[in-house]
C-alpha cells in the first residue's frame, strides 16, 4: 500500500527539523524533486551559478558548499506555510577559511507531489 503524500506543511516541517539537526544533505536528499530548481542572489564565490537546475547540479553545489563550510551555530524561524510554499528565516554561524561568520538568510522552497521543486535563498 503507497503511503499519502506529505502535504507542504508535512515537508517543511520535517524539512526544518533535518535543517536544525544538522542533517542539510539528507534534508536535501529526501526532499529534492528530480529537477529541482536552487537559486541563489548571485554566483558564488567558488564558481557556482547562481541557479542549478537538476537534482545532480544541486547535489554538486550542495556538496561542494559543505565541504567547505561549516554551520556552527542555527536558530530558525518558521517554517511559514503558504499554499505549495514554506518559508525559514535563518541565523546561522558559518565556519570558512578559518573565520567565523554571522549569516542570516531566508529560504523560500516550492512544494508539488511532496516533493521540493525550487529553492529560492536571499541574504546580502
Amino acid at each position: 500500500m503507497n503511503e499519502p503524500t506529505p502535504t507542504t506543511a508535512d515537508v517543511a516541517a520535517d524539512f526544518t527539523a533535518l535543517w536544525l539537526a544538522g542533517d542539510y544533505r539528507a534534508a536535501g536528499e529526501k526532499y529534492w524533486a528530480d529537477d529541482v530548481l536552487s537559486i541563489e542572489p548571485r554566483t558564488l564565490p567558488d564558481g557556482t551559478h547562481a541557479e542549478c537546475r537538476g537534482i545532480d547540479a544541486v547535489r554538486r553545489k550542495n556538496l561542494r558548499w559543505c565541504s567547505t563550510h561549516g554551520i556552527e551555530d542555527l536558530s530558525i524561524d518558521g517554517p511559514f506555510v503558504t499554499g505549495d510554499h514554506f518559508a525559514l528565516f535563518a541565523d546561522m554561524l558559518i565556519a570558512h577559511a578559518g573565520r567565523r561568520r554571522p549569516h542570516s538568510e531566508i529560504a523560500v522552497f516550492s512544494v508539488r507531489d511532496g516533493r521540493i521543486v525550487e529553492e529560492r535563498f536571499f541574504y546580502e
